[in-house]
């Protein structure tokens, strides 16, 4: 099982929530201040990773609390 993450780096509103106080060992801000995947899980792109399952539930709870619904984390074989 694989753990995905994504996030929609249109949509997010650089709010911070994820990265700063959810999980910033799955997220960190871009230069810009939007929200993008570590480097060391990232898959393709900024966006878009995979992450171990001990950090399946901070992520969850990062996409939970995004206000504009723009982190999405799921599994995969």
């Amino acid at each position: 099982m694989i753990i995905k993450v994504e996030v929609d780096q249109e949509e997010c509103s650089q709010c911070g929530i994820c990265y700063n106080d959810e999980c910033p060992e799955v997220f960190e801000e871009d230069e810009d201040g939007t929200c993008q995947v570590k480097e060391e899980y990232r898959t393709e792109g900024p966006g878009e990773g995979a992450i171990p399952p001990e950090l399946k539930g901070c992520a969850k709870d990062a996409a939970d609390a995004c206000p504009m619904d723009a982190i999405v984390v799921f599994e995969t074989d």
